[in-house]
């Protein structure tokens, strides 16, 4: 059976796409998504840092979509690595 690609922001939102959480030198966290992009965010807190990835993801891939980008799936599935 042929796997079939994503095609909707839901669809994509569900992927277990890699990210990188930095401690940022000033406070708070950056967060990025490596298989997207200039997809990057960043939190005073990680629940913060966390909550403001989802919206920076479902914006990233709305606008990917709209404008007919390929999409790439996740390179690989894993926890969140943390970087200092």
């Amino acid at each position: 059976m042929a796997k079939t690609l994503p095609r909707s922001i839901d669809d994509y939102m569900v992927l277990p796409y890699p990210v990188i959480v930095t401690a940022a030198p000033e406070g708070g966290y950056v967060i990025e998504f490596p298989d997207l992009p200039g997809c990057l965010t960043q939190g005073e807190t990680l629940v913060e840092a966390a909550q403001m990835a989802e919206d920076a993801r479902r914006n990233w891939i709305r606008v990917a979509l709209e404008d007919g980008m390929a999409i790439p799936l996740p390179s690989r599935s894993s926890p969140p690595r943390r970087s200092n």
